[in-house]
């Protein structure tokens, strides 16, 4: 496997951005809680140590068992549909990496949708996502820095934009062929209408050394246990009335999109025109995904009207 690149599509005739090590680097370290995060973060980076896979491994591995029991126990009925869409390509002999995005409904979306993936897969790292979490939510200490990056959630500064650290480390991991698990509207949405999504995912898979494998899904039901309007934050779900709805759309090869994209822009000169087909081309793949995720949002609603969850 090649080397991940540091800074993709980059030529001496474009501005230069930090590389993935320069932003670990530049990483503040006068506490002890900026030294773990630091620390942490360097370790996601690389993710090599000998070490790294058995800890990572118990720590996704107990949290999909505890959310699979915690979905058992808490509903009155859990639905995955089209399921095998997702796990046929996961478990897959692959050259490619895949990318799963979905609507964020709860602060607990993830881990609690992954409760419905066979047991089979829980305690394999290959099979298990890597994901983007809000650090202020996530990272708060020591002891939290440890639990979410050994469990595969890469933490995310908002605000900070499409070449922060976050996406730089998600794409060392699409290097990878790894699973990369995605909320693109960046906040927890309890409204009626998705919200726009981020570009970040538009520029991960533009600049993933091989095209990801896209998939969409909706998911539904954990804003009815844990509303924007509790004081608590807390899942309060009820195994007599309470119900979850997963949906999994057809996978989106944007191959032909990339080639197309970078065809056009080798023929460019001027850092100016190539920053701008690149907005315009992150866009297009942006709008295609929120589409896709809104459809899936509109057969979700039908099939639940139809008597899918009674």
């Amino acid at each position: 496997m090649s080397k991940p690149s540091e800074q993709p599509f980059v030529d001496p005739s474009e501005p230069r951005r930090s590389s993935a090590k320069e932003l670990v680097d530049q990483l503040p370290r006068s506490t002890w809680h900026e030294r773990s995060y630091a620390y942490w973060a360097e370790r996601q980076l690389h993710a090599n140590d000998t070490w790294w896979r058995p800890l990572s491994s118990a720590v996704v591995g107990v949290s999909n068992a505890v959310m699979g029991m915690f979905l058992a126990l808490g509903f009155r009925k859990v639905v995955a549909e089209d399921l095998h869409k997702l796990t046929d390509v996961i478990e897959a002999k692959r050259d490619r990496p895949v990318i799963t995005i979905v609507n964020h409904e709860s602060t607990m979306d993830d881990p609690a949708m992954w409760g419905v993936m066979p047991a089979r897969m829980w305690w394999n790292p290959d099979h298990a996502r890597w994901t983007l979490g809000a650090r202020e939510y996530l990272y708060k200490n020591p002891p939290l820095n440890a639990f979410f990056a050994l469990g595969q959630t890469i933490s995310t500064v908002r605000g900070d934009g499409i070449y922060q650290l976050a996406v730089e480390i998600g794409i060392r991991r699409l290097n990878e062929n790894k699973w990369l698990h995605i909320f693109p509207e960046a906040r927890v949405n309890q409204g009626d209408t998705l919200l726009r999504f981020k570009w970040g995912v538009g520029r991960m898979i533009m600049e993933s050394e091989r095209v990801p494998v896209v998939i969409p899904m909706f998911f539904t039901g954990m804003k009815e246990i844990m509303p924007l309007s509790q004081k608590v934050p807390m899942p309060r779900p009820n195994p007599w009335k309470s119900t979850l709805y997963l949906r999994v759309g057809d996978v989106i090869d944007f191959t032909a999109q990339i080639e197309e994209w970078k065809k056009a822009r080798a023929k460019l000169t001027s850092a100016e025109e190539k920053s701008k087909l690149d907005e315009l081309v992150r866009i297009a793949i942006v709008n295609r995904l929120w589409i896709a995720v809104d459809g899936l949002k509109s057969e979700s609603a039908a099939a639940i009207a139809s008597g899918a969850l009674t």
